[in-house]
């Protein structure tokens, strides 16, 4: 039971360490979508673009919380 906490753990920190690598390589592209979009001058092209990096993000984010989740059900029993 011990080992498979540890491999939940381990996992969950291997997805946080991927989540910042993503965010580090996409960071200046969403930061320029970011600012096009706040600026009204996103071609319909950079609005998909821009649109799925915001879905995938969240998607991302609910898996993280829901591996937490989990992980800190299983460590609390």
């Amino acid at each position: 039971m011990k080992t498979e906490n540890l491999m939940e753990k381990r996992t969950i920190e291997q997805l946080e360490a991927a989540l910042d690598a993503v965010s580090k390589d996409l960071a200046p592209r969403v930061e320029e979508l970011a600012q096009k979009s706040t600026s009204g001058v996103l071609t319909p092209e950079e609005h998909r673009e821009y649109a799925e990096v915001v879905r995938l993000n969240d998607m991302l984010s609910l898996l993280k919380l829901q591996a937490e989740e989990v992980w800190t059900m299983r460590a609390a029993s």
